[in-house]
């Protein structure tokens, strides 16, 4: 595809937005070519970001998963999942696309101007951009991207987490064992059951929670045992 030295100059400044530099900068601007633009009717057909977008998502998410994988080994399955949706998430996307300001620099055609900048569309090229970065450097510089992306929103991973979470790691890495979770009480009917649980790290009763299910005793539990914790 050429590249006129107007858009080059527009795709260096997105470079430094980004903080990579492209070897070939045809990848940055087919990760920025809208289908819209690409199938204009006054135009050749040029190629477009929608099979990068497929690979910029499978990469995002190996590397989530993976980060995820070592960082908490001792989440379930079930909480890996939950994270990595969150980390990856539509609305994760496009507010990592709005910081770099990725809006101002995709191509559409001239009926469609302003849907660039839809939260949907930026998260698509966001992936679209990984995808070229992996075609373009390979997956470790490719890895690197994404995990510096998920340094800056460590914060935000944190708030994901849930207080049974935070009591797993503190165990694991203050005591190398897992929290026990007991019942200890039972209240009203089959139907309407209320229970009583209390939660131990090495024999030691730091919190205790009711709940409807024991799954809701559990959490109101940790979090007990969690405030416990860090107001010592």
């Amino acid at each position: 595809m050429d590249i006129s030295l107007t858009r080059k100059k527009n795709l260096k400044e997105l470079e430094r937005n980004l903080g990579i530099k492209f070897t070939n900068l045809s990848l940055l601007n087919q990760a920025l070519t809208h289908t819209s633009y690409a199938k204009s009717a006054n135009k050749k057909i040029l190629p477009h970001n929608e099979r990068l977008e497929f690979l910029g998502d499978a990469v995002l998410n190996l590397v989530a998963a993976e980060y995820l994988f070592r960082q908490y080994p001792h989440l379930s399955e079930g909480d890996l999942s939950k994270f990595r949706s969150k980390v990856v998430s539509g609305e994760s996307l496009s507010r990592y696309a709005r910081k770099v300001k990725i809006g101002d620099y995709v191509l559409v055609n001239k009926d469609q101007e302003g849907i660039q900048f839809q939260p949907a569309l930026l998260a698509d090229t966001y992936e679209a951009v990984i995808g070229a970065l992996y075609l373009d450097k390979g997956l470790e510089t490719a890895r690197s991207f994404i995990l510096d992306l998920f340094a800056k929103e460590k914060k935000k991973i944190h708030e994901i987490k849930d207080f049974k979470s935070w009591l797993q790691e503190y165990a694991q890495s203050t005591y190398k064992t897992l929290p026990r979770y007991r019942v200890i009480q039972e209240i009203g009917p089959d139907h309407s059951k209320k229970f009583k649980i209390e939660v131990r790290i090495k024999e030691k009763v730091l919190g205790g929670g009711w709940g409807h299910s024991k799954g809701k005793a559990e959490k109101m539990a940790a979090q007990s045992a969690w405030k416990n914790i860090t107001q010592k």
